[in-house]
């Protein structure tokens, strides 16, 4: 199995990756905002997440929120 995009909304997450390089420090919603991934279905979240985290935009196994869930807001 291959995941590597937001299904929903067509968003690799390699594209997302070269978007969060160009703007540092931005958060999960800001990428929401940009892309709309995590807020169709929402099963891109968890890799999303992944992706903001290790940088790794091609996933071979399932990701889910227990795996990589929503940062703490503040």
């Amino acid at each position: 199995m291959r995941i590597d995009r937001c299904v929903c909304h067509k968003v690799e997450f390699a594209t997302v990756k070269r978007w969060l390089e160009a703007n540092p420090g931005s958060t999960f919603a800001d990428m929401q905002q940009q892309f709309k991934c995590g807020t169709g279905c929402g099963l891109c979240g968890p890799y999303v997440r992944r992706t903001m985290r290790t940088g790794e935009v091609v996933f071979h196994q399932i990701v889910t929120d227990r795996d990589e869930p929503l940062p703490p807001r503040g």
